[in-house]
């Protein structure tokens, strides 16, 4: 078994749109600033979401965030297929 993401997606490209959601990472600014506060299940549930809505595309942050998800999946013992794979195929964001 593996262990749930639970490590912060930050990316340090930190910038938020009118519905004060990161344009780097995805995360609203209260899951930024409650993170620590978050459960294992809660802080895991938000890098799926991530995932699918800021991970795909071949734009600089989407590359970002997939390699730090590599990086956090890769210490968390996640496979490939635990997680969804980001399509690098479409817009990103």
């Amino acid at each position: 078994m593996y262990e749930l993401l639970t490590k912060n997606p930050c990316i340090d490209i930190c910038e938020f749109n009118k519905k004060n959601i990161c344009k780097a990472c995805g995360r609203t600014k209260a899951e930024k600033k409650g993170w620590k506060n978050l459960s294992k299940q809660e802080k895991h549930a938000v890098w799926l979401r991530i995932l699918e809505t800021h991970a795909s595309g071949d734009k600089k942050k989407a590359r970002k965030l997939r390699a730090r998800y590599e990086k956090v999946s890769r210490a968390s013992g996640h496979r490939q297929t635990d997680a969804p794979a980001p399509d690098q195929s479409s817009g990103g964001t």
